[in-house]
């Protein structure tokens, strides 16, 4: 048993120890003079609530006017976001409505990506703010002819509350552990709340008509990429990149959202994605399997503190320059507490994800 545990941990280590090296890596880039056409592509389904701060941000970017165009997708709205969009006066922007039959963010892309003048594509959500220099950030990455593709980092917006600081703490670990994982040129995750790539890219790997789940925009692309390309996958660590968007407001949709996220890995087809999937899972089941066994037998204890002791310090390793560079130091007193949980917590979302359906954008 203690050898299991041992290389289990061990594998772990070295996997976070890694992307820690990755993250390291990453430079800040120097912003090249570069701005071919640019088309902006968002889909959205009932967004009333969020479409004029999203229009404002859109309408702040510095870039030539005549190089950039907005491409706003409606997914069967049944609110007052097309009304409050049709009544905007940002400059290229185009609305198309999906047809009756049409639904779900992969297909509001291939729509959107068939009419774009833009050579270059930036992708989004509805929800989501920018800084005026996000597209320009962005798209000078492409100035290096041998990219194909740019994964941007993406935080939450500040909320007061353990609910929304654990759940901002555990994103931020995602975004960072992707953005390493490019660093050691092993792509395993992006999030398509900020992301760009070639046209020309999309068109030749985009496979979304062959996978049938409801979400994965961003991952299959990805994934596909790295398949024909893999160093062509770049991460933008520069401030002027990052996308700030919503957190989940309750623990239902918390729950639903990350059931959703773990179903559609079912169907990840890249070697990297799936063996640390599968090791983050049974490090996880050795935290909940030792906690369990110290309730029966103090013997176990020690086991458990090695355990969580070793799991603890490579997490914070890689945490702290993340959040540093995310500006949210506020979050380092929850990692430990976070660390207590955790375990129990992706255990649960992977049982919960393959037993019990989810919702998306009210289907």
């Amino acid at each position: 048993m203690l050898f299991c545990i041992t290389l289990i941990i061990f594998l772990y280590a070295f996997q976070i120890s890694m992307y820690r090296i990755g993250w390291d890596r990453i430079k800040p880039k120097i912003q090249q003079v570069f701005t071919p056409k640019v088309s902006v592509i968002i889909a959205f389904r009932n967004e009333e609530n969020n479409i004029i701060r999203l229009l404002q941000g859109l309408k702040s970017q510095i870039y030539p006017n005549d190089s950039l165009e907005f491409i706003l997708v409606n997914d069967h709205s049944t609110d007052a976001t097309l009304d409050l969009l049709q009544e905007s006066k940002l400059d290229n922007l185009q609305i198309i409505n999906m047809l009756d039959g049409q639904f779900g963010k992969k297909n509001a892309i291939v729509k959107a990506v068939q009419i774009a003048k833009g050579e270059i594509i930036l992708s989004s959500d509805a929800d989501c703010s920018f800084s005026p220099n996000w597209v320009r950030t962005m798209v000078s990455y492409f100035f290096n002819s041998n990219i194909m593709l740019v994964s941007g980092p993406v935080g939450f917006y500040r909320q007061n509350g353990i609910f929304h600081s654990l759940q901002a703490l555990e994103f931020t670990s995602l975004i960072g552990s992707g953005a390493g994982a490019i660093g050691i040129e092993n792509a395993i995750f992006c999030n398509g709340a900020n992301m760009a790539y070639r046209k020309s890219t999309f068109l030749e790997l985009n496979d979304f008509a062959a996978d049938k789940t409801i979400s994965g925009d961003d991952v299959f692309l990805l994934h596909s990429v790295k398949e024909k390309h893999p160093k062509s996958i770049a991460f933008a660590k520069n401030e002027d990149a990052i996308v700030t968007t919503d957190g989940m407001q309750s623990i239902k949709s918390f729950i639903n959202q990350r059931k959703r996220w773990t179903a559609k890995s079912s169907r990840y087809k890249d070697g990297a994605s799936i063996y640390i999937g599968l090791l983050v899972l049974f490090t996880n089941i050795v935290g909940v399997l030792l906690l369990g066994l110290v309730l029966f037998d103090a013997y176990y204890l020690k086991y458990f503190i090695y355990y969580f002791s070793v799991k603890f310090l490579v997490d914070l390793c890689l945490l702290l320059p993340i959040l540093n560079f995310f500006q949210r130091k506020d979050l380092t007193k929850w990692i430990l507490p976070f660390e207590l949980f955790y375990s129990f917590y992706i255990v649960l979302i992977v049982i919960l994800s393959f037993t019990n359906t989810f919702e998306w954008k009210g289907r």
